[in-house]
């Protein structure tokens, strides 16, 4: 499904699920929800890792003889991806994601797929979605580390839109804290003014990063992570016709998966405002947007990108062989 179709999606399952009969950008409730969850059937865990790269392994929660004989590798870290409104796993975007991963780290990727929580037209339900589907990923997780398969040192979690949400839910549900969870423009409509308890938040790990790209329309503007990141302003991005959030939207992806491999390529100052950075922020200090940020980080950073990838200005030596973005 292409990002122009998605954002539209988006747009008309909120108005007119809207109890107001002038439509809204925003409605004041949500009022749909799946209420039971078929657990292994309707929320999966592929697992990769570079003995199975191309073949997904199936963890079912609570199968211990599953997990026994899986490829997955107690030893290294273990990285959990979670999809959008309107995808699966399988999607081309998560697929780079993984391959990037596994061209570049030993570790472990799941990919979590809660497509039939997340599937089109009605985002409405899928925001709904979020909370319980997030409840389910915590328990995954407690499992895992019941049978000491990952700990909460070695666990970073990333979830993209509505993803990043089921990732903040997740968070709440374990204690003590992991150490990382990522932000990947988290979902705006229907999250952007409710408590800090309904959607992704800085108390839901020890650190989180936030990458915003389209904080105006699919996404949140306010700072909602330790550290929070807005390349371009954080709302049209560089390539993106003004009118095209969801090409926006998605560019939070594509800038780290990009960062995964060339770790050092978006170079961000702390600003409190987009105009002091373009003056110059010579006297603040600097960190790594993506895979390198330093979980010591705290506050706003502003940065540019290219219009097309490599989007990293601060990179010469870019190998990776991006795809087209009208494939989305």
């Amino acid at each position: 499904m292409s990002l122009y179709i998605k954002a539209v999606l988006i747009f008309l399952s909120i108005n007119l699920k809207t109890t107001n009969t002038r439509a809204q950008i925003v409605p004041t409730e949500l009022t749909y929800k799946d209420k039971d969850i078929n657990t292994n059937h309707d929320i999966q865990f592929f697992l990769y890792t570079r003995k199975n790269p191309s073949k997904p392994y199936l963890l079912e929660y609570k199968n211990n003889k599953s997990l026994e004989v899986s490829p997955i590798n107690p030893e290294t870290k273990t990285v959990i991806f979670i999809h959008g409104f309107a995808e699966t796993a399988f999607d081309v975007t998560p697929q780079a994601l993984l391959d990037a991963y596994l061209k570049q780290h030993k570790y472990n990727v799941i990919l979590v797929d809660w497509r039939n929580h997340a599937a089109a037209p009605w985002y409405n339900r899928a925001a709904e979605n979020v909370e319980m589907v997030g409840s389910h990923v915590a328990k995954f997780v407690k499992w895992l580390k019941h049978k000491n398969i990952i700990s909460n040192s070695n666990l970073h979690v990333i979830g993209y839109s509505l993803g990043a949400h089921v990732a903040g839910f997740m968070g709440k549900e374990l204690y003590p804290k992991i150490e990382r969870i990522t932000g990947l423009d988290p979902a705006g409509p229907l999250f952007r003014d409710v408590h800090s308890t309904k959607r992704l938040d800085k108390s839901d790990a020890l650190f989180v990063d936030v990458i915003h790209t389209s904080s105006k329309s699919c996404g949140i503007q306010k700072p909602i992570g330790h550290a929070d990141f807005y390349p371009n302003h954080g709302i049209t991005q560089p390539g993106c016709k003004f009118y095209d959030f969801a090409c926006s939207h998605n560019r939070a992806r594509f800038y780290y998966i990009e960062s995964i491999h060339t770790p050092r390529g978006f170079p961000a100052k702390k600003c409190r405002e987009w105009t002091p950075y373009i003056r110059d922020c010579t006297l603040f200090p600097e960190t790594y947007m993506g895979i390198s940020v330093d979980h010591h980080t705290y506050g706003i950073f502003y940065l540019r990108t290219q219009a097309e990838a490599p989007y990293a200005r601060h990179s010469k030596d870019c190998r990776y062989i991006y795809y087209k973005e009208t494939e989305f």
